[in-house]
């Protein structure tokens, strides 16, 4: 990965309102069931993402601490 864990959950989120406001103003059903299907590859990604992100943060605080105590 090139870019931080917190650009990629920043792009991740504002391609997420995207689909939302696409599929909200979608009348063709077909093309409504293939942006809700994007829709849900990108929940999915932003939920391992900011797991992802909550343990690298996780891990950086017990480092931090660590260094403290030493």
């Amino acid at each position: 990965m090139d870019r931080p864990l917190g650009e990629h959950i920043g792009t991740l989120e504002r391609k997420l309102n995207l689909l939302s406001a696409q599929i909200m103003e979608e009348n063709d059903t077909t093309q409504r069931n293939k942006l809700e299907s994007e829709l849900r590859a990108v929940e999915s990604a932003l939920t391992l993402y900011r797991s992802a992100f909550e343990i690298e943060n996780r891990i950086s605080r017990k480092d931090d601490h660590a260094e403290h105590r030493a």
